[in-house]
């Protein structure tokens, strides 16, 4: 009897445990390892915007009139709510200088080419398309490169001048 017993609980433990990843395994679902990249604070969930960390735009923000608030956390990943749920993150690369950003991968990368390389490493499930400026619309001299994730959401990453990566981000879902 008590074989059984110990049989069936390290079933039920082994069936618990499998879908849990563990420190320093890689994350199967590609938006799930994306998100994680970015910040401890997953995407598309509810949480506290004050639990992130200090609000970067007070004076200008209204999440009631449409203007985002920004939380920022402590390795400064900006984080944006659509009500209480967890929308945005957003890596300002000038903000962040020379640390390594461990979001997506990219490290100490910085032109577009090596960019673009540890992210097709980090994400190969995801194609990434690029826009050059001028057909980008996200202002003169800037390039976009996105890819789009099976639940709907996507990441962008923007080169400015030289083609150096100047912001990164990942969106659950539009929030406008």
């Amino acid at each position: 009897m008590t074989f059984k017993t110990s049989a069936s609980m390290a079933a039920l433990l082994l069936a618990l445990s499998t879908g849990i990843a563990h420190a320093g395994e890689a994350i199967a679902d590609p938006f799930g390892r994306a998100d994680a990249s970015f910040s401890r604070y997953p995407l598309n969930l509810p949480g506290t915007p004050q639990a992130v960390g200090r609000l970067t735009n007070g004076d200008v923000c209204d999440d009631d009139e449409g203007i985002a608030c920004e939380w920022e956390d402590d390795t400064g990943v900006h984080h944006i709510f659509a009500g209480d749920i967890l929308a945005i993150k957003t890596v300002d690369v000038a903000a962040l200088g020379d640390r390594n950003i461990t979001a997506l991968d990219i490290g100490a990368a910085r032109t577009r080419n090596e960019v673009l390389a540890k992210v097709r490493t980090f994400l190969p499930e995801i194609a990434i398309d690029c826009l050059e400026p001028g057909k980008a619309g996200e202002g003169e001299g800037v390039a976009s490169c996105s890819g789009t994730f099976e639940n709907g959401g996507w990441i962008k990453l923007l080169f400015g001048a030289g083609n150096r990566l100047t912001s990164a981000r990942i969106d659950a879902f539009q929030i406008n």
